[in-house]
C-alpha cells in the first residue's frame, strides 16, 4: 500500500538510528528514522569516546583558565595590601599639625569642611587626598576613600591586612571590614571581634561576611549601633550622577523615617494627581510629581532662580544630530531643543496636524494690518537661516530665561574657545559699520571696521568684570586641577599669576573650586604655571607633573601638553613649605581674594 520508507533528505546516519538497528538486530535491513528537520544534528557525529574526551578537555582547560583568575585575584589582594601599606605610610608623612594652617588663621579650611573629613584623616593634612587623586588618577572622592581605607587598615585592622596580602580575602572583603570593625573604639575588643569575623570568612561573599561582622560588632558593644547611625546622619546628602541616554539620577541619602514618609508623600501625590487615560504608570508620575514640587512651588513660596549652562551648536539647535551638553553632562540633541523649547529660547515648530488646510488658508486670505515680514537674506532651512532665528530674541520678556544666551566662537580645528559674544556684536564684526551695511538687507562688500572677535578686555582691578569672568567659565567649564569635575559656576576665578604681578585678563585667569583654589595658594610644594598653550602644568611635592586644559568644545579629545623647559624656582625657605608662596606687594584690602 506503501512505498517503503526513504532515507532522510538532509543525508547522514544519526546515532538514534544506530542504536535503533542495534536493538531491532537487523543487520541485513537498514532502519530509517522518519525526520524532516534535522534539529540541528551534525550529519555525522564523532563517536562517543571522542565527544567525551573532546567534553573533558573542554572542562579541564576552562578550570585551568579559571585557576589562573584565581591566582591573579590573591596576587590582586596581596598588591592591594602593599598599596594599602605605602599610602597610610604616606599618609604619615603628611601631618595636618606641620602642613595645614590652623583653625583660627585666615584661609583655613571652614568648619564644615574639617567636620565632613572621616575620622581616620583628621590628622592627615587636607592636601593628601589631592596628592592621592593627581598621582593615581582618582576622582577627589575616590583618593579620600582609598586613603582612608589604607590608613584604618594598617592602623586598626592589622590581622585584615595580612590576610588580605596571604590572599585569604579580597580587597572588597578588607573594605567591608574597614567599614564595620573601626565602630568598636577599644582596641581590645575590636582585635577580638576581628579574627573572630576572620576565623569564619572562608567562603563567604561580602555580604555574608558584612552580616556575620555587622552581629559580631553588635555583640561585643551594643552602643556601636547608635554611634553607626548618628555617624550615617551626618552623611545625610544629594547627589546627582549621569545615566544613559541622557537621563540622570538624583539620590538622596536620609534616616530611613524620612524617606519612608518622602516616598509614601510622593505616591499620594502621584494618586491625586492622576486622570483617565493618561497611562504613565505610579513611578513616572511619582517622578513628575517631585519635579512639580521642587521646580514649581506654590504662591505661598518665593520662586528660586537657577544657572543651568546649556551648550548646544547651531546645528543641534536648529535639527541637527550632534549632541549638546547641561551643565557638563552630554545629552543627545532632541533633549538639548526640548529645553530651548521650554525656556523659550526657540519657537516649537508646527506639526503636520495643527497645520493649515487648503480651506482654511483661503478663508484667512482677507486684509491685515500686520506689518509685512521682513526678508531674510538666507533661504529656511540653511545653517545661516538657523543661526539668525538664534540671533532673535532680543529680549527675556516671555521666556524662563534670566539674560539673553550668548554666542559662543569657537576655533574649529582645536575646539577651543574664542570669543563669547551676541548678535550685534557679531554684525559688527562682519560689516563695515556703515549704516546700509549693518542692517543686512545686503551682503557687506567692504572691508570690517570693528576690532572683530575675541575675548573681553582685561579688568583693572582684582576682581575680573563680569563679562571677563562668563567667558573664562565658559572656556574652562569645570575646576582646572587635575580630575577634578567641578562644575565652572560653582567655582572661583583665580590668577595664574598673583595679582597684581600678573594681569586680571583672559590668559591669566581659570577656574578653581574653593578647595583647589586653597591649594594652589597654600599647599607646601605645590605650583601651578601656564603654559603657552593655555595649558596648566601642575607640579607636586614629589616632583610629578601634571597639565590640563579646558575640555574642547564639539567633544573632541583633549590637546596633548606642550613640552616646555622647566621653570626657574628660586629656592624656598622653611617659612615659605609651611606657610606656601607669599602674595606679590600690593594694596589688596581694597579688593581682597575671595578666602
Amino acid at each position: 500500500m506503501y512505498d517503503g520508507p526513504m532515507p532522510p533528505t538532509w543525508g547522514g546516519v544519526s546515532v538514534l538510528e544506530e542504536d535503533l538497528a542495534a536493538l531491532l538486530e537487523l543487520p541485513g535491513r537498514p532502519v530509517f528514522v522518519v525526520d524532516f528537520e534535522p534539529h540541528g544534528r551534525r550529519a555525522t557525529e564523532p563517536p562517543l569516546e571522542e565527544r567525551m574526551t573532546s567534553l573533558t578537555d573542554l572542562l579541564e582547560t576552562g578550570a585551568g583558565h579559571l585557576a589562573d583568575a584565581a591566582t591573579a585575584a590573591r596576587e590582586q589582594g596581596r598588591q592591594a595590601a602593599v598599596q594599602a601599606r605605602a599610602l597610610a605610610a604616606f599618609a604619615a608623612c603628611r601631618p595636618a599639625a606641620v602642613l595645614d594652617r590652623p583653625e583660627a588663621e585666615v584661609g583655613a579650611a571652614a568648619a564644615a569642611s574639617r567636620a565632613a573629613r572621616p575620622a581616620a584623616l583628621t590628622t592627615v593634612s587636607e592636601w593628601a587626598v589631592d596628592e592621592v587623586m593627581a598621582s593615581l588618577g582618582l576622582s577627589s572622592a575616590a583618593a579620600a576613600r582609598l586613603l582612608e581605607q589604607s590608613v584604618i587598615l594598617v592602623e586598626q585592622l592589622p590581622a585584615t591586612l595580612t590576610a588580605l596580602a596571604a590572599g585569604e580575602i579580597s580587597w572588597p572583603h578588607a573594605v567591608m571590614l574597614a567599614e564595620v570593625l573601626p565602630l568598636l573604639t577599644a582596641p581590645a575588643v575590636r582585635a577580638e571581634v576581628e579574627a573572630d569575623v576572620l576565623g569564619r570568612a572562608d567562603g563567604k561573599t561580602v555580604p555574608q561576611l558584612r552580616e556575620a561582622a555587622k552581629r559580631a560588632v553588635l555583640r561585643a558593644d551594643a552602643s556601636a549601633a547608635v554611634r553607626r547611625a548618628a555617624a550615617a546622619i551626618r552623611d545625610r546628602q544629594v547627589r546627582m550622577f549621569s545615566g544613559r541616554d541622557g537621563m540622570a539620577g538624583l539620590t538622596a541619602t536620609m534616616p530611613i523615617p524620612v524617606a519612608a514618609a518622602c516616598r509614601t508623600a510622593l505616591a499620594a501625590h502621584a494618586e491625586a494627581a492622576k486622570t483617565p487615560g493618561d497611562e504613565r504608570t505610579l513611578d513616572q508620575w511619582m517622578l513628575d510629581c517631585l519635579v512639580d514640587l521642587i521646580l514649581r512651588p506654590d504662591a505661598a513660596r518665593p520662586p528660586v532662580g537657577i544657572d543651568l549652562q546649556v551648550i548646544a551648536s547651531v546645528a543641534t539647535l536648529s535639527g541637527g544630530d550632534e549632541p549638546g551638553e547641561v551643565d557638563g553632562h552630554p545629552v543627545p540633541a532632541h533633549l538639548v531643543r526640548e529645553l530651548a523649547y521650554a525656556l523659550g529660547l526657540l519657537p516649537r515648530p508646527d506639526t503636520p496636524a495643527a497645520a493649515e488646510t487648503d480651506d482654511t488658508a483661503a478663508a484667512d486670505t482677507g486684509p491685515t494690518d500686520a506689518e509685512p515680514a521682513e526678508v531674510r537674506p538666507a533661504e529656511a532651512g540653511t545653517p545661516a537661516a538657523g543661526l539668525a532665528d538664534l540671533l532673535d530674541p532680543g529680549t527675556v520678556v516671555g521666556t524662563a530665561l534670566t539674560h539673553l544666551p550668548t554666542i559662543a566662537v569657537v576655533d574649529e580645528l582645536s575646539g577651543q574657545l574664542l570669543a563669547l559674544t551676541n548678535a550685534t556684536e557679531i554684525r559688527d564684526a562682519a560689516t563695515c559699520g556703515r549704516p546700509a551695511c549693518r542692517t543686512g538687507r545686503r551682503p557687506c562688500e567692504h572691508p570690517p571696521g570693528g576690532p572683530g572677535l575675541g575675548p573681553p578686555p582685561p579688568t583693572a582691578g582684582y576682581a575680573p568684570s563680569a563679562v571677563l569672568q562668563r567667558f573664562v567659565r565658559a572656556r574652562d567649564r569645570r575646576c582646572r586641577f587635575p580630575g577634578c569635575r567641578a562644575a565652572a559656576i560653582r567655582c572661583d576665578v583665580d590668577h595664574n599669576l598673583p595679582w597684581p604681578a600678573g594681569a586680571t585678563s583672559a590668559d591669566n585667569l581659570c577656574c578653581l573650586c574653593r578647595h583647589h583654589h586653597r591649594l594652589s595658594h597654600q599647599a607646601p610644594g605645590w605650583s601651578m604655571r601656564r603654559l603657552p598653550d593655555g595649558g596648566l602644568e601642575w607640579s607636586l611635592p614629589g616632583g610629578e607633573r601634571i597639565t590640563t586644559h579646558p575640555q574642547p568644545y564639539g567633544g573632541g579629545d583633549l590637546p596633548p601638553p606642550t613640552p616646555c623647559p622647566p621653570p626657574f624656582h628660586p629656592p624656598v625657605t622653611p617659612r615659605e613649605r609651611v606657610l606656601g608662596r607669599p602674595r606679590p606687594p600690593g594694596d589688596l584690602e581694597t579688593d581682597p581674594a575671595p578666602f
